[in-house]
């Protein structure tokens, strides 16, 4: 038994623990891809782990991104210089400087020796009423200086160090000295095997990776045959489908934590229970590079899922995007497919069994609008299943209405009807029927209106070879439109939209913006559910119109210009960090990726 003296004049400050703690979790939370090849950290956890994240090359990873596009657009940025001046970030800084006081060391060097190599971070289950134990591993570049450096740090902080051993393996407790001879204490458990450091408050966990380690590269007994982490079916199945560019990953086992679920209570929780039960394993990627990006992805415990959302979502991945019918300066975008079939009869079931007689009479009259056709059996098979919807600046703002035109698109898919036929489908003039209609009664009520008869309101129409439109002029500041061919149906609040739509030239279109290509390229391939803001574009039309966006902010801020301009120059600082965010998912029965990021394009790469 060994027991170092306690120096209490050099005693750390609590600053310099909480720097330590933060410094640390930093350094063992960014995650990253798999470990050595050789040698991966998760052989080392056991395989009832319920958490764990590992890390790889953390100084590489870490350069790269300080480095990138988007780090040193956002340090220029009010927001980040504002922190900076915080109290939070000079009480960190004086942390940090205790620690360095004690350690004779300078930080950055010390943590990127101790995790900069590999590091892994595991969650252990102690049941619903105990806190989960954590293991955290790491491959030190030099097993003797990190030694020496904890001897000097408990010498100097005035910690009791013991030894023991376990398996032929030395091991090591620190405690506080005036807990030492108490059991139920706090404890911290921490071994050297070879150039691994582990470090535990669990005694049994902290032999349990012993085990490991000794059969396997003390007894030489096959790696695969092991009870550990890497081993896990789930867990490789995880690794797997993980994108091979990610920088960071985190696996969660749903199976470990079982006993923590509550009986759901309603429909939403037996809706999440559901889930759950059907999640075999999850796995989040981290990105860092010009992108900062989570991806996700929930692996379900059979291929024979059942559930609701997935059937809408879920379709076939040959259908081709509509990128191409996107103008380039897009604001917004919300993009993917849709089993229209599938969600109007779930809807007119749930409808239909709260109201029937009511339901017997919209489905009336929706058969006669569509001529003859019945909505739920015959026309929605025909809707779908791509679906669109982007907006666009105005070329004529007023404070009266929004600052953008909006269009929605769904794509027609008349069951048995040829691409291009010479005469319209049923669908297409049920369509038409029906949104004539619509269009007829908005403008019969707004001239309805005494406030209207002297100017009303006029529907105007085009037919041109692509498409067939009909709009509304003169009805407030918008003008409702909508545009048919056999493939598209799209409803816009400008008939200039609608040309757009039919007319766009793929070199005008998102599709060809650098930014858009390169993220599609890299994160939604097979991903057909897109959500994007477009920053650079929401940037650009700020500039132009700066004056007037900031008496639109200062009507709620009470007329308030001055306030209005503020919120206006807060809101331009923190666009200035990065290009683009998006989020995007792919749905299979399977599993589900789930993949959002913000970033910049760097044009050297």
């Amino acid at each position: 038994m060994k027991r170092y003296p306690v120096k209490r004049y050099l005693i750390v400050k609590k600053r310099t623990f909480l720097s330590l703690i933060l410094v640390s979790a930093i350094f063992s939370s960014l995650c990253a891809a798999p470990a050595l090849a050789g040698a991966p950290l998760s052989q080392l956890v056991d395989e009832k782990a319920g958490i764990y994240l590992e890390a790889s090359d953390l100084n590489g990873h870490l350069k790269q991104f300080l480095v990138s596009p988007v780090v040193n657009r956002f340090q220029q940025t009010h927001v980040f210089q504002s922190w900076l001046e915080s109290q939070d970030v000079k009480n960190l800084k004086q942390g940090l400087r205790d620690i360095e006081s004690v350690t004779q060391q300078p930080l950055l060097p010390l943590l990127n020796s101790i995790f900069g190599e590999a590091a892994g971070l595991a969650f252990f289950n102690n049941g619903p009423k105990k806190n989960p134990s954590l293991l955290l591993l790491t491959s030190v570049k030099d097993a003797t200086a990190t030694k020496s450096l904890f001897e000097n740090w408990f010498e100097k902080t005035g910690v009791t160090v013991t030894t023991s051993a376990y398996q032929d393996v030395p091991c090591f407790t620190a405690s506080h000295p005036a807990a030492a001879s108490e059991k139920s204490s706090p404890r911290l458990y921490y071994a050297f095997l070879n150039q691994t450091l582990i470090v535990t408050e669990n005694e049994q966990i902290l032999q349990s990776t012993i085990n490991l380690y000794a059969k396997q590269y003390l007894k030489q007994q096959p790696r695969e045959n092991q009870a550990s982490l890497f081993n896990l079916k789930m867990y490789q199945r995880a690794q797997a489908v993980l994108s091979p560019n990610v920088t960071g990953s985190l696996f969660l086992n749903p199976r470990i934590w079982d006993e923590h679920m509550q009986p759901p209570k309603n429909e939403v929780e037996k809706g999440v229970v559901n889930w759950w039960n059907k999640t075999g394993g999850l796995i989040v990627g981290l990105h860092l590079k010009n992108t900062v990006a989570l991806e996700t992805v929930i692996l379900f415990n059979s291929e024979a899922i059942d559930l609701p959302l997935l059937d809408i979502l879920q379709i076939p991945a040959e259908i081709p995007d509509k990128y191409t019918l996107i103008p380039k300066q897009a604001l917004a975008v919300v993009s993917g497919h849709l089993n229209v079939h599938l969600l109007a009869r779930k809807i007119v079931d749930f409808y239909a069994d709260k109201n029937p007689e009511k339901w017997q009479k919209i489905h009336a009259v929706s058969v006669g609008l569509l001529g003859g056709l019945d909505p739920v059996t015959e026309l929605s098979k025909a809707l779908g299943p791509n679906f669109l919807f982007y907006s666009v600046p105005r070329k004529e703002l007023s404070l009266d209405a929004i600052s953008f035109d909006g269009l929605v698109a769904l794509q027609l898919s008349p069951p048995g009807q040829p691409a291009e036929a010479a005469n319209k489908s049923p669908y297409q003039t049920g369509l038409e029927n029906a949104a004539n209609f619509l269009m007829n009664s908005i403008l019969s009520h707004y001239n309805s209106e005494p406030k209207h008869v002297e100017h009303p309101s006029v529907l105007k129409m085009e037919d041109h070879d692509l498409y067939h439109m009909r709009w509304i002029e003169n009805i407030g500041p918008y003008q409702p439109a909508y545009g048919i061919n056999e493939q598209q149906i799209v409803f816009a609040s400008s008939p200039e939209l609608v040309r757009e739509f039919f007319t766009l030239k793929s070199e005008a279109s998102l599709a060809a913006l650098p930014l858009f290509q390169t993220w599609k390229e890299t994160f939604f391939q097979e991903e057909k559910q897109l959500c994007f803001l477009n920053i650079s574009s929401i940037r650009a039309f700020i500039d132009q119109n700066s004056e007037f966006l900031a008496q639109q902010l200062a009507q709620g801020q009470g007329g308030d210009l001055e306030k209005g301009k503020n919120k206006l120059s807060g809101l331009k600082s923190l666009l200035q960090s990065f290009d683009g965010l998006f989020f995007a998912a792919g749905i299979q029965k399977d599993q589900v990726r789930i993949i959002m990021g913000l970033g910049s394009l760097d044009s050297t790469n």
